[in-house]
């Protein structure tokens, strides 16, 4: 009889605790996911009168995804039911270490500045080299590639790419652009670019003459093209793109989501 009582009561001692939310990832406002690259965007449909309602579903997906952290970007009527009461509610989410578009400070190698791609893809290179060779590392190539870089005369340097060229013995392939001082800016290419941005926004007329790898779509609500173009940045440098396009922003009522469209380039 005595065990029963204290079997109930540590039952009734557990039942008052709160409930909390078993679901991992948190809430971000718009200023803290504004500098932050998103895994992805995702979206839920339910009851919701307003976005913030499906909180509790978004954070659910966002861990099952993998997610640290989301951050509700807009809420639509569903237009895939008869029923009125149904909405859309999209997000981003994000790792606990979303990469963060901010200036890096620049590195040397044997006195040749690094780039980042952010400032490769900003300036004009002078020269691209091609070397080969048998590396161990990633650190044994950058050494290389400066060392080259160093002999022509650059300033700086940024290896484009490496590929294997023999899987037998392991040789590589490296591609390096090389640049001056006073490189000019891709502005025949570029129509904005701040120093430290990932990914750059490509004009009308470049456009119309390269060739996009992928076009992709999110979510939003947005007052006006300079939010969007903020946005699809962050989304083109999450899908690895250096330049990017928005093809097609669909029109909204006043406070609903928009869909945007946007190509991606290398």
């Amino acid at each position: 009889m005595k065990h029963s009582k204290k079997l109930s009561f540590t039952l009734v001692a557990l039942l008052s605790f709160p409930v909390v939310n078993l679901y991992a990832a948190e809430p971000l406002t718009a200023k803290e996911s504004s500098n932050l690259v998103p895994m992805k965007e995702i979206s839920v449909t339910g009851n919701y009168l307003q976005a913030e309602n499906a909180a509790d579903d978004i954070s659910r997906i966002a861990d099952e995804a993998g997610a640290k952290y989301y951050h509700i970007t807009a809420i639509e009527n569903a237009t895939t039911t008869d029923s009125a009461d149904l909405a859309v509610v999209y997000a981003d989410i994000y790792q606990s270490n979303a990469p963060i578009t901010l200036k890096k400070d620049e590195t040397t190698y044997n006195g040749i500045v690094a780039y980042e791609r952010n400032k490769a893809l900003y300036y004009l290179p002078f020269e691209i080299v091609k070397f080969k060779g048998n590396f161990n590392n990633t650190s044994e190539i950058t050494n290389e590639a400066s060392k080259i870089a160093a002999e022509k005369n650059a300033y700086a340097f940024y290896i484009t790419s490496i590929t294997s060229a023999n899987l037998q013995n392991l040789a590589q392939d490296v591609e390096v652009a090389l640049y001056k001082k006073d490189a000019p800016i891709r502005d025949y290419i570029v129509t904005k670019a701040i120093e430290g941005e990932d990914a750059y926004e490509l004009s009308s007329d470049a456009f119309k003459i390269m060739k996009p790898y992928n076009t992709i779509s999110f979510h939003g609500v947005f007052n006006n093209t300079s939010e969007i173009s903020s946005a699809s940045q962050k989304h083109a440098i999450a899908n690895g793109a250096h330049f990017y396009y928005v093809k097609e922003v669909t029109s909204n009522a006043a406070g609903t989501a928009q869909t945007v469209f946007v190509n991606l380039y290398k």
